[in-house]
């Protein structure tokens, strides 16, 4: 059995230190570093400091930082598993690099304290980028892991045993020189070659569990639908109902490509989140109402759910060209003991399907059309008629305008599905009854739709002191646009109904689809 060296009766004090410090998602992996170190080279060689090991009660604050003072190197373990709520905690380096501010030497050895980083398949911690220490290259280095490198253990092993790769033993080296070099110990040619190999064994061992927990990560991740996550800053996290819900948050994009909405995603390599403020402010400069109307939407689901309220989970939304729908929703709210709160949106497409028929498919779309704009606009029971929005109150009228705008895009995306823009379609509508007017009432309809949506997007973007001006406003608007298009609603519907009824009863149209 191999001997592990002595330290002088005399000299429990002049131990090498090493405070390890981890992520609690790398908390395994820095046990076994823990407990390889010590077995290497023996308690009278080492001393340790690791968290895991402070009993539950003790005040383990005033012990960190007493060990971190203490402590001749800082060695931090870096997988790039860690978690919002346990990321790497810069405050340890803080700390260190503070004390040794008025103790830049090791108490015992010849050797400037040192910061050393194990940073496996990830990058050196931002907090330790600017620090002369050793960073480890070779495979686990933060590249593209070929996954035929993790197939078969053995040649893993292998691999890592090379010199370049075997960062445990370059570790161990290091402290190996440190102690060697001092007054203090003296190394027979056996000792030595003890300790060589229980650095082999140590780091074999070591190259193993992480061959284990390599295997365990996400090679590939998809998302299928698009998922909008918001990160809440802690200020914001535990408020609810607050208008300033967005503020301080970031913005991250994931699954495919949002491309379609026509607005471009840059992020860094090392974060997707952006500024909320940033994005919307970019996409503002060309795409205004559909900034206000994305930012209405988040803010009323993020609201909703800080409420924990999802009676109704779904937003609406519009890509800003038009042609394509979509339905946002809450699927997760996380909160962090760190006080950060995320919350997890999919934002699903909305696609109609055809069955059987096309001219009567066509005619179902078309019918729904004609009573949805009716029961929105034209009855007095609606939330969204002018009489409903004249009660509204008015820390309550922004998000109803962004609802009652949202369900108008709908029906107009809608309508394209349907083909109701196509001539015709809408000669099969019309038959030989066609409106002499016709020209006039779209003109008319569309001059409308763009007051009213002009005047939404005013609501939307305008501060609270201003909202009880507007809302008089914006139901002049409203009213206007309801007189205007009740006729051409009822005249739209009244013919989609008689159609109808000619295919029930077998009568040949005018005109197919």
């Amino acid at each position: 059995m191999d001997s592990i060296p002595t330290r002088p009766q005399d000299a429990e004090s002049t131990r090498l230190h090493i405070f390890i410090s981890y992520a609690t998602e790398d908390e395994h992996l820095a046990d076994n570093i823990n407990d390889a170190l010590r077995d290497t080279f023996g308690p009278g060689i080492i001393k340790t400091t690791i968290a895991s090991e402070i009993a539950p009660g003790d005040e383990w604050r005033e012990r960190l930082e007493g060990a971190l003072d203490d402590a001749d190197i800082l060695l931090i373990v870096a997988t790039g598993r860690q978690k919002l709520s346990h990321s790497f905690s810069g405050s340890e380096v803080g700390f260190f690099r503070g004390s040794r501010l008025h103790r830049p030497k090791m108490r015992n050895f010849d050797s400037e304290r040192l910061i050393v980083p194990i940073a496996i398949f990830t990058k050196i911690p931002e907090t330790v980028t600017d620090i002369q220490s050793i960073q480890f290259e070779g495979p686990l280095a933060p590249v593209s892991l070929d996954p035929a490198f993790l197939k078969n253990e053995e040649a893993f092993l292998q691999q890592m045993a090379l010199d370049e790769n075997d960062i445990f033993s370059r570790l161990f080296d290091r402290i190996l020189g440190i102690v060697r070099h001092s007054s203090i110990f003296r190394f027979t040619d056996d000792e030595i070659r003890s300790i060589e190999r229980r650095k082999t064994s140590a780091s074999r061992k070591l190259h193993s569990i992480i061959f284990s927990e390599l295997r365990n990560r996400i090679s590939t991740e998809i998302f299928p639908e698009k998922k909008i996550v918001m990160r809440l800053s802690a200020t914001r996290a535990g408020i609810s109902g607050d208008d300033h819900i967005l503020d301080d948050a970031k913005i991250a994009f994931f699954g495919r490509p949002f491309e379609v909405l026509g607005f471009a995603i840059e992020t860094t390599a090392q974060s997707p989140f952006i500024p909320f403020d940033d994005f919307v402010g970019s996409i503002k400069l060309t795409q205004s109402r559909f900034a206000s109307a994305l930012t209405e939407a988040l803010k009323w689901l993020l609201v909703a759910a800080k409420s924990n309220d999802f009676g109704e989970n779904r937003r609406l939304i519009t890509s800003p060209d038009g042609t394509r729908f979509f339905r946002l929703f809450v699927a997760r709210d996380v909160l962090y003991y760190s006080g950060t709160n995320e919350i997890h949106i999919y934002m699903v497409e909305v696609r109609s399907r055809d069955y059987g028929d096309p001219t009567t498919s066509m005619l179902l779309k078309a019918i729904t059309i004609g009573l949805q704009y009716r029961f929105m606009f034209l009855e007095d029971k609606s939330e969204f008629s002018p009489n409903a929005i004249k009660l509204t109150v008015i820390s309550d009228f922004k998000s109803k305008v962004s609802r009652l705008i949202q369900e108008l895009d709908y029906l107009l995306w809608a309508s394209k599905d349907a083909g109701l823009n196509d001539s015709i379609k809408l000669l099969m509508i019309y038959g030989e009854s066609l409106p002499d007017n016709f020209d006039e009432q779209v003109a008319l309809w569309e001059a409308r739709k763009e007051e009213l949506s002009k005047s939404s997007f005013q609501v939307l973007e305008a501060a609270d002191d201003h909202l009880i001006a507007l809302k008089s406003e914006f139901i002049k608007e409203l009213s206007c646009f309801c007189s205007a298009t009740a006729k051409m609603n009822s005249d739209f519907t009244a013919r989609i109904l008689r159609v109808l009824e000619q295919i029930v009863e077998g009568k040949k149209l005018f005109s197919t689809i």
